[in-house]
């Protein structure tokens, strides 16, 4: 076996180790991808969360807008008009905050979705790195086998030819 031979199955090998780490690295990459995301659908819920509870509070100050200016102008803030404000604020109030649980809980499902979608696709990624660099070494090796590098080389040596030559030509004949 030839030098070339063994530097040849030394650089497969390492091809076949760095679509390894590759495979490895993509792993890596789409894991912290996914932690990325979740943390980003965290604070995205967080904020459809404070939107609700901001949906309260301005329930809560139109109320006591409509209550006090009821009570201001001499009327029963349990009657009239005045009720009927109430039940329409508390009802738009209700409305903002049940939509903003449902974008929540939606938020919260697309989060987990791409979670799961992106360790997914890390986890192909590292399988099909191993893969590749398992098909890729040998691959390479049966090219390198098909080429002959690993076949032993004959051993060149002295021949005897000077038998068959006549001095003064060329008038070799093959041995009987």
């Amino acid at each position: 076996m030839s030098w070339w031979t063994v530097i040849a199955v030394a650089s497969s090998a390492m091809k076949a180790y760095g679509t390894y780490m590759q495979g490895m690295a993509t792993k890596a990459y789409y894991d912290a991808k996914a932690d990325i995301s979740l943390l980003q659908y965290k604070e995205k819920r967080i904020e459809a969360k404070e939107k609700g509870v901001e949906a309260l509070k301005l329930t809560n100050e139109t109320l006591s807008a409509i209550i006090a200016k009821g009570g201001a102008g001499g009327m029963l803030t349990n009657e009239g008009s005045i009720m009927i404000n109430q039940l329409v604020t508390l009802r738009s109030g209700a409305e903002d905050y049940g939509l903003s649980g449902i974008n929540q809980e939606l938020i919260q499902n697309l989060g987990i979705i791409e979670f799961t979608n992106l360790k997914t696709a890390g986890s192909h990624a590292k399988q099909f790195g191993i893969m590749n660099a398992i098909f890729g070494l040998g691959t390479d090796i049966g090219s390198m086998g098909m080429t002959g590098a690993f076949d032993k080389k004959p051993v060149i040596t002295k021949t005897n030819t000077e038998k068959y030559t006549v001095k003064g030509g060329s008038n070799w004949q093959p041995p009987k």
